[in-house]
C-alpha cells in the first residue's frame, strides 16, 4: 500500500519494486482487489523459501503459530548486477523505515511539505521524508543549508567552537536515531595556526525517528496531527567575522493516518501448523 503511493517516485529515480510476502497467491490477490490494485509485482511465497534465503525468516514466532513464515519487515536496494547495495531493517515487526525516508536517504527524493528560515548566515529548508505517519514508522527528517560564499559553520569534532547539533525535543512516543551528517572539510585557519573541521555550500543533514506503535492518543478521532519541535544550534564564520553561537527552532508536522487493520477471509487466511515447515 505504501509502495503504491511512493510508486512514482521510485520510477522517476528510474527504479523498479517488487514485493515478497509470505501469503498466498489467494490473499494476495484479495489485498490487491481491495486496495484497487498495485503497479509493482507482489510475489507470493508461502513456503517462505525466498524469505528463508535472504535469511530474514522471523523466528520470534513460533513454528506451530498460524504467522510462522513471515519476514522480518525491511527493504533491500539491489543494483543492476543483482548485489545488493543497502538494506533497511528494524529489529521489532512493528517498525519500519517508509518508501519516501529510503528515496530521499539513498537517492535524494524530494520530501514533503518544505520550511525555509533565512538568517544573517545561511538559508535553511527542513522538511521530513513525508507529510503524513502511522504507528511503527521511521521517518527521516531534513535540514538542508545554503550557505553563501565564504561563510561555513563547524561540523562535529570541532574544539574551541560550537558544531552544528540536531536535538529533538524528548517524548515517549519517539525514538530519535543518530543524526547523519555529510563529510565535512578541513579549513586551516593562518591567522591562529588552526585546522578546523567545517561545513560550506550546500549542507544535507539527515535525522531520523521512529513513532512508538503505542503513539499515545494515537486511536483517538480528534488525534490527526503529530508536531516534532527540533533545535538546531551552529556556529557560523565568514573570511572576517566569527559569530556568536546560535540556534533556530523547526516544528515538523505529520498527519496521522491509521494501519489497514483489514484482514482476508476466514477460508484463505493462514492456518496454525501442528508441525514445523
Amino acid at each position: 500500500m505504501e509502495l503504491e503511493k511512493s510508486f512514482d517516485k521510485f520510477k522517476a529515480q528510474g527504479l523498479a519494486v517488487a514485493a515478497i510476502s509470505y501469503d498466498n497467491p489467494e490473499i494476495l490477490a484479495h489485498f490487491s482487489e481491495r486496495m484497487g490494485g498495485f503497479r509493482y509485482p507482489l510475489l507470493a511465497d508461502p513456503a517462505s523459501e525466498m524469505i528463508r534465503a535472504f535469511g530474514i525468516l522471523n523466528r520470534n514466532v513460533p513454528e506451530d503459530h498460524a504467522f510462522f513464515g513471515m519476514a522480518r519487515p525491511g527493504t533491500f536496494v539491489v543494483d543492476a548486477d543483482g548485489i545488493v547495495t543497502s538494506k533497511y531493517f528494524e529489529p521489532g515487526h512493528r517498525q519500519r523505515v517508509t518508501a519516501d525516508s529510503l528515496l530521499v536517504r539513498e537517492f535524494g527524493a524530494d520530501g514533503g511539505t518544505r520550511l525555509q528560515i533565512d538568517t544573517a548566515h545561511f538559508k535553511l529548508i527542513a522538511y521530513a521524508a513525508q507529510d503524513n505517519a502511522r504507528r511503527g514508522n521511521r521517518i527521516t527528517l531534513v535540514l538542508e543549508l545554503e550557505l553563501p560564499p565564504k561563510m561555513h559553520v563547524y561540523a562535529p569534532g570541532v574544539e574551541g567552537y560550537r558544531p552544528v547539533s540536531v536535538v529533538v525535543a524528548e517524548a515517549p512516543y519517539l525514538k530519535v536515531h543518530d543524526t547523519v551528517f555529510p563529510e565535512s572539510e578541513i579549513m586551516h585557519l593562518p591567522a591562529i595556526q588552526e585546522s578546523v573541521p567545517v561545513f560550506h555550500g550546500s549542507v544535507r543533514i539527515l535525522q531520523d525517528i521512529t513513532l512508538s506503535p503505542r503513539l499515545p492518543g494515537y486511536d483517538q478521532p480528534d488525534v490527526t496531527e503529530l508536531e516534532i519541535p527540533v533545535t538546531f544550534s551552529y556556529q557560523a564564520c565568514d573570511d572576517k567575522v566569527c559569530y556568536l553561537p546560535s540556534e533556530l527552532s523547526v516544528t515538523f508536522k505529520l498527519d496521522l493516518l491509521p494501519h489497514d487493520s483489514k484482514r482476508a477471509p476466514e477460508e484463505i487466511r493462514h492456518k496454525p501448523s501442528s508441525s514445523s515447515r
